[in-house]
């Protein structure tokens, strides 16, 4: 019983740092990890809420036990630490948020960047750098064809590989004066089968697609 009662100790202190990764997964956007890498990443994190909510209880387990003899029968009784366990949790949540921020705002790489240290960023491509960095949010889209189309940047994919916009309050550019044709409707997705050869991030006002101006 003692043992198992520690694994299951053990296992609640694990948990807080596998939910702050799992949530890092999902927030933001950076190069691929393998198994083992996200198997590290949650230990050491495990380790930061560890520090952080054992001052809350005396550096103990979150889960404990005591044993009773009555009559020569041992009885155990497991008792669980419910305010460090809302505190793991609160922790795991607040670790996850913060973490996912500093990776998608760039902010410890960017520093490292300003001392000379390093020249990459935290996420997986260039493609994101340029539409997270870059203010302007409207743009001009040179497609396969001689096509192009412009319009206010909604969505965007996380990978370069799918190569995918999705653009409100958009037109088409008809002839080389810059006549435009507006597509009736939210916006337009475009796919990679677009054939997307170049990105202009504009200083045009959101008005000027469509021709609401």
């Amino acid at each position: 019983m003692p043992g198992t009662t520690e694994a299951v100790g053990v296992l609640l202190l694990l948990l807080p740092g596998f939910s702050s990764t799992y949530l890092v997964q999902r927030l933001s956007v950076r190069p691929k990890q393998t198994e083992l890498d996200k198997v590290i990443e949650a230990l050491l994190f495990s380790l930061v809420l560890y520090l952080v909510a054992s001052p809350f209880s005396s550096y103990s387990f979150p889960l404990s036990w005591q044993e009773q003899i009555t009559e020569g029968i041992e009885q155990h009784t497991i008792h669980l630490n419910w305010t460090y366990l809302a505190i793991l949790a609160a922790s795991a949540f607040a670790l996850g948020i913060l973490y996912s921020a500093s990776l998608n705002r760039d902010w410890p790489l960017r520093l490292l960047r300003k001392w000379g240290i390093t020249q990459r960023t935290a996420r997986n491509s260039i493609w994101i750098d340029a539409f997270q960095d870059i203010s302007s949010s409207f743009v001009l889209v040179q497609l396969s064809r001689d096509r192009s189309i412009i319009g206010y940047l909604r969505y965007y994919s996380d990978e370069p590989e799918d190569g995918s916009l999705f653009l409100e309050d958009a037109a088409w550019i008809v002839d080389e004066a810059g006549t435009q044709s507006p597509i009736a409707g939210p916006g337009i997705l475009l796919t990679k089968l677009a054939g997307i050869e170049s990105v202009s991030f504009l200083n045009t006002g959101r008005s000027q697609p469509g021709g609401n101006s």
